[in-house]
């Protein structure tokens, strides 16, 4: 699979990304440098059960978020051991290779999780998430827009407009900043920032200023003019929450969920057709618990440093609620532009391997609940040994993966034995046949 980049100019280039079935889109502006990184290859987060549709949006006062370089070195994301010990010395590596450079920027990635748990709402009309951010980069909280808990979606009306206003969705639904808020995994969210597709409502608004979330990204107003809105921004401003309309430096982020490439430009992307709902009835193309989760590995895999292997983790809990994320990538505190990337080299410290974080590692270290018993991992290549050590003592009781490229070799036969002796479940994950590409468009809403 190759990950495709569409130029300002009309030129695309192709950009190995493993075997992934993914591809990201430039928008051709110049590219962004993403706030100063102190998060490691993993984000942990709490997974909604549904979230929101609606009717509301941003504000014009916008703060850029603070685009000083990031900072390599503390990829939180990406590595979590926090007392790893700087490089000392300014040696440097012969053909070490070079990191891979078309990531996705923090940003990206958090705004394209709350538009993937987006597709999980079952409204017809109008798909949205959430996705809430600490101060280390983690992702804490995720919602989507849906009807409340035990009320069977089935039931409830889905309708905009009905000569009965309780036979429209707006008395019942739940919007996705709500769901991300009461999902949250971790004790508070002072100080957060939330990613959500559209700007929020006021009664969202009096969630987001009681939780003390400090800043708002959002990707569309155009209900700028709403009472709704309005009141919104002037909660906002008052209580000193910041605001700001989200500047990608991809188009879109394309996840093929049917295992197989998409093409450039989106030539040959699955659109999802809304034909043929009924007027009040729940949308039925939304992705399944399996594929969202995979979704989520998929698009943390691409933040990922590593010029040849890009890989994604993400654990789940028994009630489907993410609680870990993580991707491959060197220790937290240690630069990435001083290490070596190379996967060949007559010396092996010169190469990558003595040093890299797997993405399995950076999720169960950068967990954001006590216990991952009883967990399932969703990981885009099969587990190392080493790994696998993690993985029972961390508790996980099944592996679920995407590729197993290399199952003769002794880490991974030994991986399995392990998992065999635990009764540890591990099984590759089955693409369905008429699974659609999930196309993460940022300029969609």
């Amino acid at each position: 699979m190759s990950a495709v980049v569409d130029e300002a100019n009309g030129a695309c280039t192709r950009v190995r990304c493993r075997e992934l079935p993914i591809e990201l889109v430039h928008n051709g502006s110049s590219r962004h440098t993403e706030p100063t990184a102190d998060a490691s290859g993993s984000s942990s987060a709490s997974s909604a059960h549904n979230g929101h549709s609606r009717s509301s949006e941003p504000s014009t006062k916008n703060r850029k978020l603070t685009n000083q370089p990031e900072n390599e070195h503390q990829d939180q994301m990406a590595s979590p051991t926090a007392e790893n010990e700087k490089v000392s010395d300014d040696r440097t590596w012969p053909g070490r290779g070079q990191k891979r450079s078309d990531y996705l920027d923090w940003s990206e990635y958090f705004m394209a999780v709350a538009l993937l748990s987006g597709e999980r709402s079952k409204d017809p009309s109008m798909q949205v998430g959430a996705c809430i951010v600490d101060s280390d980069n983690r992702i804490v909280a995720i919602g989507y827009n849906g009807m409340p808990a035990n009320c069977p979606d089935e039931c409830m009306p889905w309708a905009r407009e009905a000569d009965d206003a309780l036979e429209t969705k707006y008395p019942y639904v739940c919007h996705a900043e709500m769901n991300a808020i009461l999902n949250k995994n971790s004790a508070h969210l002072q100080g957060c920032v939330i990613y959500v597709a559209l700007f929020p409502c006021n009664e969202c608004a009096k969630l987001i200023v009681q939780s003390a979330i400090r800043h708002i990204v959002y990707t569309c107003d155009k209900y700028h003019e709403k009472m709704q809105c309005i009141a919104s921004r002037r909660l906002f401003d008052m209580a000193g929450i910041t605001y700001e309309q989200f500047k990608p430096r991809h188009n879109k982020v394309t996840i093929d969920l049917r295992h197989r490439c998409c093409e450039i430009n989106g030539t040959r992307r699955v659109s999802r057709s809304r034909e043929g709902y009924l007027k009040n009835s729940m949308r039925l193309d939304y992705i399944t618990w399996s594929e969202y989760f995979v979704g989520v590995a998929l698009l943390s895999a691409q933040r990922s440093k590593d010029p040849k292997s890009q890989v994604g983790a993400c654990i789940v809990s028994v009630s489907k609620r993410i609680v870990a994320i993580g991707y491959n990538g060197m220790p937290r505190n240690c630069d990435d532009d001083r290490l070596p990337w190379t996967h060949h080299a007559d010396d092996p410290l010169e190469t990558k391997y003595p040093y890299v974080c797997h993405a399995e590692l950076n999720a169960i270290m950068n967990r954001n609940c006590m216990a991952l018993k009883g967990c399932t991992m969703y990981v885009t290549r099969f587990p190392c040994n080493e790994c696998a050590k993690l993985i029972l003592q961390a508790g996980i009781s099944s592996v679920i993966y995407l590729f197993d490229k290399h199952p003769e070799r002794f880490e991974y036969c030994a991986a399995r034995r392990l998992f065999d002796m635990a009764r540890v479940e591990y099984k590759p994950y089955k693409w369905r046949d008429d699974a659609q590409c999930v196309v993460i468009d940022f300029t969609s809403f």
